[in-house]
């Protein structure tokens, strides 16, 4: 029987994936909105906006009138919605942005997940990448945010060390800290052995710079000309300019515009591994996903993809060239025995019904 004490509203309506910057946000809040609403001593809702994704059937859509894919739609839900719905309807705010209100708040009990602080890095080290009053807005938002939240969650351990480090940074307070993980998911295919693979890596191509993108394509011109019969690089997303010159003076190199998601997983499934050298990740999903299919990942050491995958897997490396060398030649000779071992580990442990067990935890503790 759901009352008014099981009653949870999502705030959605600051989600618009054709603008937002990380999809990966609205992929976990369908993900998490998907599993939940199967548990019948709940009672789920999400207040969106008319440009906010669609949230899942079975989910209680409460639309604001006007949309949020402009800086003014977007203030003006993001501080006043707690003015334009009834306040005593629900027991629990879920703000997975982990932004909250300045200002106006809804008065019930409010968790946000804070999946990283990866502004903190763009502010320190991609100081270009956005205005100064963009920095300064947002760093303080969540900063006041973190302090007012009764309770985050967020996906990683690797994360939630850095919102401590954060908040010691700037010396406030934080609230409670819950580790809920992911849920990753993919469709379970035939498995893709040895005798499957083509002679090609893949990475997924990003102007953000986080990702790396341009640093990959300079240490792979330099191990397609060590390597004799190096694996075809395909490149899946979009360059920069510098990335762009870069790409034009490589060899044995393909670029391909974002595909949907079924043609990714084919595509990665038929590789011999994934390349990820972001510098910052709250969780890694592509990581997970690509074990899943049964390919390898080369990934950067002391982020959060070396703890979701595990600190003993192949193919960790930091940037420098030799250590990126050493760990892509790791993952190509990987045992096709050992890929799928660890493919089926990360399934487990990162499956919906997990993130959803311990998400339902962090609100019971609300209760």
């Amino acid at each position: 029987m759901t009352t008014t004490a099981n009653k949870i509203c999502f705030y959605c309506a600051d989600q618009n994936p054709h603008r937002d910057r990380s999809r990966g946000i609205t992929i976990y809040t369908r993900g998490l909105l998907t599993h939940l609403r199967a548990i019948d001593t709940l009672a789920l809702s999400a207040l969106t906006s008319k440009s906010s994704f669609p949230v899942p059937d079975g989910v209680k859509r409460i639309t604001l009138p006007f949309p949020t894919h402009h800086l003014a739609g977007r203030l003006l839900a993001d501080h006043f919605h707690p003015l334009m719905i009834r306040q005593d309807a629900f027991k629990i705010w879920h703000y997975p942005k982990g932004f909250l209100p300045r200002g106006f708040r809804v008065r019930a009990k409010t968790v946000g997940t804070v999946p990283d602080v990866m502004l903190q890095l763009y502010a320190d080290r991609h100081p270009a990448s956005r205005s100064r009053l963009a920095f300064a807005y947002w760093l303080s938002t969540l900063k006041d945010s973190l302090k007012k939240l009764d309770l985050i969650l967020t996906v990683s351990e690797f994360s939630k060390q850095a919102i401590l480090e954060f908040c010691a940074r700037h010396r406030q307070r934080c609230g409670p800290i819950i580790v809920t993980y992911e849920g990753v998911e993919i469709e379970k295919r035939q498995a893709t052995d040895a005798s499957n693979k083509e002679n090609y890596v893949v990475h997924l191509a990003s102007k953000l710079p986080h990702k790396a993108t341009n640093w990959l394509l300079k240490q792979w011109s330099l191990f397609n000309k060590e390597l004799k019969d190096a694996p075809a690089l395909k490149l899946v997303g979009d360059l920069d300019n510098t990335g762009t010159e870069l790409f034009s003076k490589m060899q044995n190199t393909s670029l391909v515009p974002p595909l949907p998601t079924p043609d990714l997983h084919n595509l990665i499934a038929k590789g011999r591994a994934l390349l990820l050298p972001s510098e910052i990740e709250g969780f890694g999903i592509p990581a997970v996903e690509a074990y899943q299919l049964g390919t390898p990942v080369a990934y950067v050491r002391d982020t959060a993809v070396e703890e979701i995958v595990g600190s003993d897997s192949p193919g960790g490396f930091k940037h420098d060239y030799e250590s990126f060398r050493h760990a892509v030649l790791d993952v190509l000779e990987m045992d096709w025995s050992e890929t799928e071992a660890k493919g089926q580990l990360l399934r487990r442990r990162f499956s919906w019904d997990e993130c959803t067990a311990r998400t339902l935890q962090a609100y019971r503790s609300l209760l």
